[in-house]
C-alpha cells in the first residue's frame, strides 16, 4: 500500500513540474521596446502610473503605454532581442499606444499591437517575424497585419488612415470589411465610410519623402560627435555615436571597431580650416545611413 502511496505521490509531483514547465514555455514574457532617438517634446504616460511624463533616450516602452509627441516631434523604438530588427517612428502630433508587445515561449514566437489615434507612424520589419508571430497596427478604420516589411500609416482629424508600403506587403482590413494587400512602393486611404480599397503606385513625391527616413529605410545611425559646425582647437575629434546590432560603421570611408552594444568612437585628425567627416553605416544587406559633419579647425599658432 505505502508503494502505491509513494508511487502515486510522485507521478504527481512529476505532472505539477511538467504543467510547471509548459506554463513557463506558453506564458507570454514582456517584451518592451526601448527608446532610441527623442526629437523635441514626447511624452510617455502610462496605465496605473500617473500623468504623462518626458520620455528620454534608453528608457524602456511596453504594453499599456502611450506616447504622446507635439509638432515638430519624433521618437524612434527599437524591439529588443528582436530578430527581425524592427523599429518603429512616432511622427510630430502623434498618438501611438502599444496594446500589446509579448513574446512566448522558446522559439520567440511574439505578438505586437500598435493603435494610432491621430498621426503618423513609420515601421521597419527587416527579417521575417518567427512562424507564428504577429505584429499589427490599429487605427479608427482598419487594422493592418505585417510580417517582413517598412511601411507607414498615418491618421488623420477625420479618422481617415492612409497606409504607404516602401518594401515588402501589407494586408489591410477595413472596419467595414474591406481588404486588400499593398505590396512594395504602393499606397491606400480608407475613410470611415468606405467600401472598396483603391491601392495606388507611391508618387516621385512619396518616394523621395521616404527617403529622408533614413533610420527606416536604411540602418540606425546617430553620431553623438562631434557636433555639426563647432569650432575645434586641437588636431583631431573623437567621432562617437551608436548604430544598430549587426552594422558596420565607416568614418571617410575607413572602418571602425563596433562594440556588441552598438557603439563606435574613433579619433580623426583633422586639417587646419574646414573638415568634412562622412559617417556611413551599412547593414548585412548593403543598405546605408549616412550622416555627414562639417568640423571647423582652428589655425595653430606656433
Amino acid at each position: 500500500m505505502g508503494r502505491v502511496l509513494l508511487a502515486a505521490l510522485v507521478l504527481l509531483v512529476v505532472a505539477a513540474l511538467l504543467g510547471l514547465y509548459v506554463w513557463h514555455v506558453r506564458s507570454p514574457e514582456q517584451c518592451p521596446a526601448m527608446v532610441d532617438v527623442v526629437e523635441g517634446r514626447a511624452e510617455i504616460a502610462s496605465r496605473g502610473r500617473g500623468g504623462p511624463t518626458p520620455l528620454s533616450v534608453g528608457q524602456p516602452a511596453g504594453p499599456g503605454d502611450l506616447l504622446v509627441t507635439s509638432v515638430g516631434s519624433s521618437v524612434e523604438l527599437r524591439w529588443t532581442g528582436d530578430a527581425a530588427g524592427t523599429r518603429v517612428k512616432v511622427g510630430p502630433r502623434t498618438r501611438c499606444h502599444i496594446v500589446r508587445a509579448v513574446r512566448r515561449g522558446r522559439d520567440g514566437v511574439s505578438e505586437t499591437r500598435l493603435r494610432v489615434d491621430i498621426g503618423r507612424i513609420w515601421v521597419r520589419i527587416r527579417g521575417q517575424l518567427p512562424p507564428g508571430s504577429t505584429f499589427e497596427v490599429e487605427t479608427p478604420t482598419s487594422t493592418l497585419a505585417v510580417s517582413g516589411t517598412v511601411f507607414s500609416v498615418a491618421v488623420d482629424d477625420s479618422e481617415a488612415t492612409r497606409v504607404e508600403v516602401f518594401e515588402g506587403s501589407v494586408a489591410v482590413v477595413g472596419k467595414d470589411g474591406t481588404s486588400g494587400t499593398l505590396t512594395a512602393k504602393s499606397v491606400t486611404a480608407i475613410t470611415p465610410d468606405q467600401v472598396a480599397l483603391d491601392i495606388e503606385p507611391l508618387t516621385a513625391a512619396d518616394l523621395a519623402e521616404w527617403e529622408k527616413q533614413t533610420s527606416m529605410v536604411g540602418p540606425f545611425l546617430a553620431v553623438e560627435s562631434p557636433v555639426d559646425g563647432v569650432l575645434v582647437e586641437t588636431g583631431s575629434c573623437i567621432v562617437s555615436g551608436r548604430v544598430e546590432s549587426g552594422s558596420q560603421v565607416f568614418v571617410n570611408a575607413g572602418p571602425v571597431e563596433v562594440s556588441q552594444d552598438g557603439r563606435f568612437s574613433v579619433a580623426v585628425a583633422l586639417e587646419a580650416g574646414g573638415n568634412t567627416l562622412v559617417v556611413t553605416a551599412r547593414d548585412s544587406g548593403g543598405r546605408e545611413t549616412m550622416v555627414v559633419r562639417t568640423v571647423p579647425r582652428a589655425a595653430i599658432v606656433d
